[in-house]
């Protein structure tokens, strides 16, 4: 009996005795598999090879995974995921020179974890004090599992390609996927920088409608049975069902994005529901000077305030993306989260799978350029275009510069036609596919063929739609769902809103504490080890504190603040550096409370 298999195993069920359970393991059973060839390097550690490959060093195997670790580890890492591991060489190796970190090991393919426990000592490894071992998991969990860990950037991805050699695919589609979520956390991190503090000044004017307006939960699971939605975006395939949207609108739930609500009023049509959740003031433009008075208004507490005064039956609330909104929120009901995947298209998506609609037919989402046009004539758009439009820079300039510029792409439609795209329009085409992955009872169908393909969704044309049995009875008592609105949440605003105040002021206070005791330090260094202590009771009240992730909108993201304390004048002195660290973050907090409080 293998004397490592013993050991490992009885350290593998310790610490994971469901998975044990699970693959049906046991030390009476050492498992044989035939898929490795094994063999002596020339340092007589173990090696092995597959399918002729060597999958480690021929020469010494344990040398080469620590250079690899030490390589693959910066000061920014606080952890590793590994794709499949071979003989485990390299995962040893990081657990060994860093027990601290988060280690994730991703194997689609049970065996080839199991073997590895035959033919080296794991004892590092399963005491690792955070350790992830995901076995046969989607590609999906294994992104949401480095997300809500090690996050994108502070994760070392360590792959070798004779290791993952025995599912190629697989290990390539989560490559795709980490790069994608890479791109968008650096999306969200500039749109952070960019907009923080039009979102605070928006929230702050808009606080009393949470007491105010119902949310979408009012319609959550309402759908009526076997009744589709249908999901307008503004892109050019839209004028393909303008002429038909009144009979169908007889027979579906007409959600709208705010980019077509111009094209729609235009061809005599109100949408059911108009969505409209970013907070930028060209949003707004999509509507202003409009009216849609049997429309339901679908909007996020951080709006332009000008969008609350929008002439229409009704104006509901979704979740706040932000701290503050979150804040009131728990104070005073919550709306309903619709999911947030970067576009008002997804937001409507969102709300179609929320409300209960299991058939979601998508038309004008495009996210591409059929045609050659980016949007629908007569779009908000295309209108400002033309409006904008010189002689020596006509409407025609404007609209073919932002179908030529740098970043566009070749993909295919439903027909399998060549489609220009780019990059922004395929994250959320991933976006998409990935809703359509994780819930898999609802189907989504693009109504155009010209449109950019998204794998999950499928081509139906518009009289799929007009066979349907009118439903208008149906539609109407869904739209009527009964309201929610709270006279006691009214009643509360002013008692939260006096709690918001006195919480933000004594965060304030406590940045200010901190300032002074990091100048106290630098000015009496041989007391330094009192105020390191007395900074650490100051950092612990703010991180307990339920008002710091109010501060975090405003305060900079991490990518601001590392660029700050580069461009700072440290000493070599590492205490006195650490003091002036300490002061600089206390005094961006102290800004960013008082950002707030000049609203009020």
């Amino acid at each position: 009996m293998n004397s490592f298999w013993n050991k490992n195993l009885t350290l593998f069920e310790q610490r994971f005795p469901a998975l044990v359970q699970q693959l049906g393991l046991s030390s009476h059973s050492e498992c044989d598999f035939d898929f490795w060839e094994l063999l002596p390097s020339k340092s007589l550690e173990l090696t092995a090879k597959e399918n002729g490959t060597f999958l480690h060093s021929s020469y010494a195997p344990k040398r080469e995974a620590e250079t690899l670790v030490k390589q693959s580890r910066t000061s920014e890492t606080y952890g590793a995921v590994f794709f499949s591991m071979g003989l485990g060489y390299a995962p040893l190796k990081w657990a060994e020179l860093y027990p601290k970190d988060t280690i994730i090991i991703v194997e689609p393919d049970p065996d080839y974890f199991i073997a590895a426990l035959k033919y080296n000592d794991f004892t590092a490894l399963f005491k690792q004090k955070s350790l992830i071992i995901a076995l046969q998991a989607p590609s999906q969990s294994v992104i949401q599992l480095i997300e809500s860990t090690t996050g994108f950037n502070h994760a070392a991805f360590i792959q070798n390609a004779a290791q993952t050699s025995h599912n190629k695919n697989y290990f390539e589609s989560i490559h795709a996927l980490i790069e994608r979520n890479k791109q968008k956390v650096k999306i969200n991190n500039s749109t952070l920088e960019k907009f923080s503090s039009l979102w605070l000044n928006n929230s702050c004017r808009n606080l009393k409608y949470f007491a105010e307006l119902d949310g979408v939960n009012i319609f959550k699971d309402r759908a009526p049975k076997d009744m589709p939605a249908v999901l307008i975006s503004a892109g050019p395939s839209l004028h393909e069902i303008l002429p038909h949207l009144k009979k169908i609108k007889e027979r579906a739930v007409i959600i709208a994005v705010d980019t077509a609500l111009r094209a729609l009023l235009k061809a005599g049509v109100e949408p059911d529901f108009i969505i409209l959740v970013d907070p930028q003031y060209y949003a707004y433009r999509h509507i202003a000077g409009l009216k849609s008075p049997s429309s339901i208004l679908i909007t996020e507490s951080a709006a332009y305030p000008a969008v609350y005064r929008f002439e229409c039956k009704k104006i509901v609330l979704t979740s706040s993306l932000f701290p503050l909104g979150q804040y009131f929120e728990k104070r005073l009901g919550t709306k309903g989260q619709l999911g947030a995947g970067g576009s008002v298209s997804t937001t409507a998506w969102e709300f179609a799978r929320f409300a209960g609609f299991t058939d979601i037919y998508c038309t004008g989402l495009d996210l591409g350029y059929p045609l050659l046009q980016s949007h629908i004539k007569g779009s908000t758009f295309e209108e400002k275009t033309h409006a904008s439009s010189q002689k020596l820079h006509p409407a025609e300039t404007a609209l073919s510069t932002s179908l030529f510029q740098a970043g566009k792409k070749l993909d295919r439609d439903y027909e399998g036609k060549t489609l220009f795209t780019d990059d922004k329009m395929k994250m959320f085409a991933w976006w998409f596919e990935s809703r359509t992955q994780q819930f898999k009872e609802v189907h989504s169908y693009s109504l155009s063929k010209s449109s950019l393909y998204i794998p999950g969704f499928s081509y139906k044309s518009v009289q799929s739609l007009l066979d349907l049995p009118v439903q208008e009875k149906k539609r109407i008592e869904f739209l009527n769902s009964p309201s929610e609105a709270a006279e006691d949440a009214i009643k509360a605003f002013d008692k939260v809103f006096i709690e918001f105040q006195d919480g933000i002021q004594s965060l304030y206070d406590t940045a200010v504490k901190g300032i002074r005791t990091a100048e106290k330090a630098l000015l009496t260094p041989q007391q330094s080890v009192q105020y390191t202590q007395e900074l650490q009771k100051i950092d612990n009240s703010i991180m307990t504190s339920q008002f710091k992730d109010i501060a975090s909108l405003v305060f900079p993201t991490e990518q601001k603040l590392n660029s700050i304390m580069e461009q700072t004048v440290l000493p070599d002195d590492p205490v006195k550096a650490g003091f002036i660290k300490s002061k600089i973050i206390y005094g961006l907090i102290k800004d960013a409370i008082q950002q707030y409080q000049k609203k009020f």
